[in-house]
């Protein structure tokens, strides 16, 4: 017996709770000092097991000692207590949950719950919690023939104490009654089970903050591989599988390391927290990657290198989990008698079986060992729609490495490559290329890449599988019935898109910037190739400029000439512009669910349509006053109008001359009604806010009309109001016409609501709009009541995250002002308002908020409506509005 079973003993003999929670206090700091001070997880795991296993069996002993002789009889020859699960398996981390089961025989039950409280109840008293079931061997085979879960957990039993004859009783019927029996249908429940997991706990191993149990990849991948390895071949260990030859020595090796990694990691996540913390979050994440001696680069986070660890573990473990289940599964008969039939052949090397393709066994040694013949292998898959079968892509992976990258460049896979990359089934076929490791040769950056997290709440994935999911997204566009699906279908050269969309986040984790980075590897990519010189121009510009259309569309007007013709001279042809615009939204789509909004949709089609017209020399012909007057005639048809008594074309002609020209062009014509229908109604001192939700943007639109004198600061109060009333600002136009009306129109995310809005909850906001644009009501007041829990948890801030940038070139008539800041509740407010006091006024706005992050944008004039062009007025500007940011997060944090 070792030192800690005596120890134990000692702590459990007089049923001293007290002096047993000491010890076990004490035991778990010794542990817990040995995982701080560098133990690995298999050593941890012992440690905690041996433990336990101690306060188990010396409460036992001690129950049967002072029992008396029946009892005793009972617990050394018709009882036994029992581990499973995840004791059973000796896998116990410093606070994981302990399953004991106490089997016996029908005739010793009332001895069976003595010796359960006896043996139980102190360690409870302790503090020490302990699950437990009291069961027949017929009720074992009762319940796991009921439960899958059940079933499980006494697979994986381990004999403790009593009676080892009925335990080898119970573990000899339960394997032959139980586990031996419908392997198939007990993979088919474990794997739905899991699958319910991976919904619930992250159905992608790049999860952003993964739990290290249950996600994909997880521990639970390889306790599936196990518990499948018993169901078919009786063999519980990775170690027992290999020796036997069903587990090929590389997949034990990488299985085996991805198991120690996420057993320390575990043991260190439990000892750190000082509770069963299995969710590897972002600050766990940052201390980890220090204790296990990662250090920044100055292009690499050490959170970031640790994570990219983690992600190559998980991915390994989750793909040799999945190929081991599926070659567990028995082979329908129909399959096994087709074994003996001819196959149909396609392209000569290549079968199909069983509606999936493989090689020939002839030709497969060829196969693997020719780069030209993979590459025809998936090509053919995609062409013909077919799934390369699990083993066979498993060769490949196994023999990928023995082949140099050199053997790759050669013309023909250079053709078949550009034949995958043309599409359709492009993104299916790359990433079956990237689990293979084929692609890599391909693609050297794809390597590098692998696992590489982006310590940001902004992406989801990881850089390889962000790349991936954007190659997707890209195709998905060809069942898109708007714009961007016309756009999408009408691109001749689509290896050329798919290719920049792969390379487009590939330079990401050097130390130069990621779009120069990717520039220069997409060029080098070009050449080897063989791509001409003004495609590799093309292929340049969109991976260098991959984010020039999201900024300017997202941050600039594009109603104003000075914004879209610099970008049209960047972008040059409208095929180049087809490009970028798939692009842009494929990258912005692959971040993660919901970042590609209907609203930034149409801000991407907006500037598109807008630069269209000048890259390809298709201009609308009609003249500006012959637009207006177009324009004017849809609006006085629209019923709104029609009820007017003057709401004749000459009458609403007269109204869009009162506002820029802008207005008329960029806002459909009901709007215009609506707000023309106010503008009539309007009565001095008034206050007269229009909504309307918009389906297609799943946004709400407020127009507040008023006079500009009703009160100063109106967009800065309105800003307030929205904020108390916890609506999220999109975007503003801000509008002062010639004979002093405001028109202000904002598009509004309300995130109180999936869908529309209730018509009560417009009212609401609206007569708050009006309340304190009116002095009723202080906007202060508004705030206070309106406060909110922030329940989302934000990542390390690097100090000086707030930046103001004043930009005075790109627009003749405002001065455009920047803000790059943490976002909090009122903070729009504050910048809008610290604007106001500096005496400027904002004309429009794009507010842009990417989690805890804003991204906003105010065209701003000062008292006389023009722009700043003093160089002292312009540093005051920058430096108020950073200060004034800087004070009131301050503020917040205190």
């Amino acid at each position: 017996m070792s030192a800690k079973q005596d120890g134990a003993d000692l702590a459990v003999q007089d049923g001293d709770a007290a002096q047993l929670g000491l010890f076990l206090a004490e035991q778990r700091r010794i542990i817990g000092e040995r995982v701080m001070g560098g133990a690995s997880g298999a050593e941890t795991l012992a440690a905690m097991t041996e433990l336990v296993d101690g306060l188990i069996l010396g409460r036992y002993r001690e129950a049967i000692r002072h029992g008396g002789d029946a009892l005793a009889n009972a617990g050394l020859r018709q009882c036994c207590v029992i581990a499973l699960g995840g004791y059973g398996r000796r896998e116990l981390a410093p606070h994981s949950d302990v399953d004991l089961m106490f089997l016996f025989l029908p005739e010793v039950k009332s001895q069976v719950e003595t010796l359960v409280r006896a043996v139980l109840h102190p360690l409870w008293d302790s503090g020490f919690q302990v699950g437990h079931s009291v069961r027949t061997i017929a009720d074992c085979i009762e319940l796991a023939e009921a439960d899958a879960t059940v079933k499980t957990s006494m697979m994986e039993s381990r004999f403790l104490a009593g009676s080892p004859e009925l335990f080898e009783q119970f573990h000899s019927r339960y394997m032959r009654k139980v586990v031996a029996k419908n392997p198939d249908t007990y993979l088919d429940q474990k794997l739905d089970e899991r699958r319910r997991e991976y919904q619930k706990f992250g159905e992608t191993v790049y999860l952003l903050e993964p739990n290290v149990k249950k996600s994909t990849g997880g521990l639970r991948d390889l306790h599936l591989l196990q518990w499948a390895g018993m169901a078919r071949y009786q063999a519980p260990t990775i170690r027992e599988l290999s020796d036997r030859g069903i587990l090929s020595r590389a997949d034990s090796i990488a299985l085996t390391e991805a198991r120690d990694f996420l057993w320390r990691v575990r043991a260190l996540l439990h000892v750190h927290a000082g509770t069963a913390q299995e969710i590897l979050s972002f600050d766990e994440q940052i201390w980890l990657a220090r204790h296990f001696g990662f250090q920044d680069q100055p292009h690499l986070l050490a959170v970031e290198q640790f994570m990219q660890q983690y992600y190559r573990h998980t991915t390994g473990l989750h793909e040799s989990c999945m190929r081991f289940v599926e070659r567990c599964r028995s082979v329908p008969f129909w399959r096994r008698i087709a074994r003996f039939l001819p196959a149909p052949r396609v392209d000569e090397y290549f079968v199909v079986r069983g509606g999936v393709l493989t090689v020939a066994d002839e030709y497969r040694a060829k196969v693997l060992e020719s780069p030209a013949l993979l590459l025809r292998l998936f090509d053919v898959a995609r062409s013909q729609r077919l799934t390369i079968v699990p083993p066979l892509l498993e060769d490949i992976h196994r023999h990928v490495g023995t082949v140099s990258a050199e053997a790759y460049r050669t013309p023909e896979v250079n053709r078949t490559f550009l034949a995958i990359l043309s599409g359709p089934g492009t993104a299916k076929t790359l990433e079956a290329m990237h689990r293979a490791s084929v692609l890599e040769k391909l693609v050297p950056a794809m390597k590098r890449v692998r696992g590489l997290m982006q310590f940001n709440q902004y992406h989801k994935y990881t850089v390889d599988e962000h790349s991936l999911l954007a190659v997707t997204r890209a195709e998905d566009l060809a069942q898109d019935q708007g714009v961007m699906g016309d756009v999408y279908r009408s691109i001749k050269r689509k290896d050329l898109l798919h290719l920049a969309v792969l390379f487009h986040d590939l330079g990401k984790g050097q130390e130069e910037d990621h779009s120069e980075a990717g520039k220069r590897l997409v060029e080098e990519a070009a050449v080897r190739l063989g791509f001409d010189e003004q495609d590799k121009r093309t292929l340049a510009f969109l991976v260098q400029k991959h984010l020039l259309m999201a900024h300017t569309a997202f941050r600039r007007d594009p109603n104003d000439v000075k914004v879209v013709l610099p970008f049209a001279r960047e972008v040059g042809t409208p095929e180049v512009l087809k490009k970028l615009l798939v692009l842009t939204a494929a990258d912005i789509a692959a971040v993660g669910p919901g970042v590609l909004t209907k609203w930034k949709e149409s801000l991407l089609i907006e500037l598109y349509q807008r630069t269209m017209s000048e890259v390809s020399g298709e201009r609308n012909g009609v003249e500006a006053p012959e637009r207006i007057r177009q324009i004017a005639e849809e609006v006085s048809r629209h019923p709104s109008m029609a009820e007017q008594a003057d709401g004749t074309l000459v009458w609403v002609e007269q109204q869009l001359k009162q506002f820029p020209e802008r207005y008329a062009y960029g806002m459909p014509s009901a709007r215009i009604a609506a707000h023309l229908a106010a503008v009539r109604r309007l009565h001095v001192g008034d206050v007269l806010v229009e909504t309307e939700f918009n389906g297609e943007l799943g946004t709400c639109e407020y127009t507040v009309v008023a006079h500009n004198d009703v009160t100063p600061g109106i967009f800065s109060k309105i800003a307030g109001v929205m904020a108390g009333s916890g609506v999220q600002i999109l975007d503003a136009q801000i509008l002062t016409r010639a004979d002093g009306i405001v028109v202000d129109t904002f598009q509004v995310m309300d995130p109180d609501y999936q869908g529309a809005p209730p018509a009560e909850r417009l009212r609401t906001v609206g007569d708050r709009i009006a309340s304190v644009l009116k002095g009723w009501e202080h906007v202060d007041d508004v705030l206070r009541r309106g406060a909110r829990l922030k329940l989302t948890r934000s990542l390390p801030k690097a100090p000086d995250a707030t930046e103001v940038r004043v930009d005075n070139e790109t627009s003749d008539a405002y001065t455009i002002i920047d803000v790059f800041a943490d976002d909090r509740q009122g903070l729009l407010y504050v910048i809008t308002n610290t604007i106001f006091q500096l005496g400027l006024s904002i004309h429009a706005a794009r507010i842009s908020t990417r989690l805890d992050q804003v991204a906003d944008v105010f065209y701003v004039a000062d008292q006389q409506g023009k722009k700043l062009e003093d160089h002292g007025q312009l540093e005051r500007l920058r430096t108020g509005v950073e200060t004034a940011i800087e004070n009131f997060l301050e503020a917040k944090a205190a």
